[in-house]
This record gives C-alpha cells, sequence and structure tokens, in this order.
C-alpha cells in the first residue's frame, strides 16, 4: 500500500520574513510553498491561468535545488510565483546565482587566456572584433581598485576604478576597458577620466557592450607605470541591481572591490564569489557582511585569472 504525503497547514505566524531568513533558492522556494500550502500542481495551474506554462518536473526541481530558472519564460515564471506565493518582489530573485553575465570590465592577455576566460563564442568579439585576442597585450595590470554606489532606489549608479599599469613593450599610450551588462541592467551614460583621457567609444546596445579607450598622454617605454582613474556613470535600473563584478586576463597584485549602499536601502545579505571562467559556477562563495558605512568589500592580494564579483539580496 502507498503511503499519501500529509500537507501541514498554513500557521499563523509563518510570514514571509520566513523565507527571507533561507539561504538558498531551493529551500525559500519550497519553504513558500509550503507557508501557503499549496501543491505543484496547482501552482502549476495557476501559473498556466497567468498564461506560463511549466511543467511539474521543473517545479519540482526547483523547490529540491536540483536546478533553478534560467530562460526567459522561467524567469517570468518566477515573477508570478513570487505573486502566487505572495512574497516581496524579489524574494526568490534575490537567491538565484549571478546570471552569466557579459562582462564587467576586462583587462589584458593571451588568446588562449581570453578565449578560455570568455568561451570561443562570447559577444565580447563583437565589439573587439579582431582584437579580441590581443587587445592591451602591451600593458599589465597590476593593481585594480573598484568603488560601486548604490543608490536609496537599489540601482548601481556609480563604478569608480583606479589603476595601476605597466608597460611589457615600448611605445604603449592607451589602454582599452570595456563595460558589459545584463538583461535588466542599463548602459553606462557616460565615462569620466580623471587620470589619462578619454579616446575612442565603441557601443553595442544589441549585446550590451561599451569599449572605451583611455591614453596616457604621453608613451610608455617598456617597465613604466600608469595610473589610470575613471568613473563609469550608470542610469536608473529599471530592477534592483543584484551584483558587481570584474574580470581578469591576468592576475594582479591586489584587488579590492567594494560596493557602498544608500543607509535607507541596505541589503539583507551580501556574498563575495569567484569563478574561473565566465560560464563557471561560483567558488569561494563567502558571506560579507555591511559595515557601519553602509559599505561591504573583497580584498584579495594577489588574484587569479577569471571573474571576482560582489553580489547581494533586498528584502
Amino acid at each position: 500500500m502507498t503511503a499519501i504525503p500529509q500537507r501541514s497547514g498554513r500557521t499563523a505566524d509563518s510570514g514571509p520574513d520566513e523565507v527571507l531568513r533561507k539561504e538558498t533558492f531551493g529551500d525559500a522556494l519550497r519553504t513558500a510553498i509550503h507557508r501557503r500550502d499549496l501543491t505543484l500542481d496547482r501552482i502549476r495551474s495557476r501559473l498556466s491561468a497567468r498564461g506560463v506554462d511549466i511543467s511539474l518536473a521543473t517545479l519540482s526541481y526547483w523547490q529540491q535545488g536540483r536546478s533553478r530558472p534560467e530562460r526567459a519564460k522561467s524567469l517570468r515564471a518566477l515573477r508570478e510565483l513570487e505573486s502566487i506565493l505572495d512574497l516581496p518582489s524579489n524574494t526568490l530573485f534575490d537567491l538565484l546565482d549571478p546570471p552569466k553575465p557579459r562582462g564587467r570590465l576586462s583587462d589584458a592577455a593571451s588568446e588562449a587566456t581570453g578565449r578560455r576566460l570568455y568561451g570561443d563564442d562570447s559577444p565580447i568579439r563583437g565589439i573587439l572584433g579582431g582584437t579580441f585576442e590581443n587587445f592591451n597585450d602591451g600593458i599589465l595590470p597590476m593593481t585594480l581598485t573598484q568603488s560601486c554606489t548604490v543608490d536609496a532606489g537599489r540601482s548601481l549608479r556609480l563604478i569608480t576604478t583606479t589603476q595601476v599599469l605597466r608597460a611589457v613593450r615600448d611605445d604603449q599610450d592607451r589602454f582599452l576597458v570595456v563595460h558589459g551588462v545584463d538583461e535588466g541592467d542599463v548602459m553606462p551614460t557616460d565615462i569620466r577620466v580623471r587620470a589619462g583621457r578619454l579616446g575612442d567609444v565603441r557601443v553595442d546596445t544589441t549585446n550590451g557592450f561599451l569599449a572605451a579607450e583611455i591614453r596616457f598622454g604621453r608613451t610608455l617605454a617598456k617597465n613604466e607605470t600608469v595610473l589610470v582613474d575613471y568613473d563609469t556613470v550608470l542610469g536608473e535600473s529599471p530592477v534592483p541591481s543584484r551584483l558587481h563584478e570584474h574580470r581578469f586576463r591576468t592576475p594582479v597584485h591586489g584587488m579590492l572591490l567594494r560596493v557602498r549602499f544608500a543607509a535607507e536601502a541596505l541589503p539583507i545579505r551580501c556574498y563575495g564569489y569567484y569563478r574561473d571562467r565566465v560560464p563557471a559556477a561560483q567558488k569561494q562563495r563567502r558571506r560579507l557582511i555591511v559595515d557601519a558605512s553602509q559599505t561591504v568589500h573583497t580584498f584579495v592580494p594577489k588574484s587569479l585569472v577569471g571573474v571576482y564579483g560582489i553580489s547581494w539580496q533586498w528584502k
């Protein structure tokens, strides 16, 4: 005889905070479903009534943590799920791993390193063209400091970058930076260079890339160093920002990433993480604590080739 699984009823004190305390997407979804006392079949029917068809197997995998929404239809279903489960907006979205982004900022390296980091079919090739394998190959980044500002509307509005660069060949007079945005983010509205001078700018709005030259104002001989300092200004995002990351095509001697939040809009959790290439899963994920200045940071004394980032979750 097959036992019929019992469903416990919704308790009077099991509000959304119970879901917000969960650390993983699967745990939060499972808790939210239990709180609403709904079967997966019932949820599937409600999604279908809202014009989104998701299989029972997919819903089951999501709540077990075996898979997560990634495609556009799945992400739309997740928005509807938050409504069906009576959750604040982005409760479940903020527990997803950051999407496989198309890039923040990129530095020098060899063809093999670029392909391993970005992949052969990366859309970054579209804006760099034939220079994809060797852009910045005469310049070696030594240190990086990036400070991000997230406003009261939960939008990432400003990225301040300071880098020490060293010429590894003679006659170097410029450095190329690339900023990429993910779906839901906004393209930069301005690049303001304080140390150096802004040169040519290319924009690929289809794939979400901006490439800009920073000219040094002089020509470097081999082993000379130069400081570049610039702001990337962003418009207001239509959805709350959830991460910032930087890609390294070569190691640097010191890397500091920090994010400052508006005092009236603090996240409930922050994490630092690393990926050895763009499509890879996160490694070295660790909790970051917001300090008295509403800031979190991650510091690496010698970075590896790969992607370093900070993500955060909103209540």
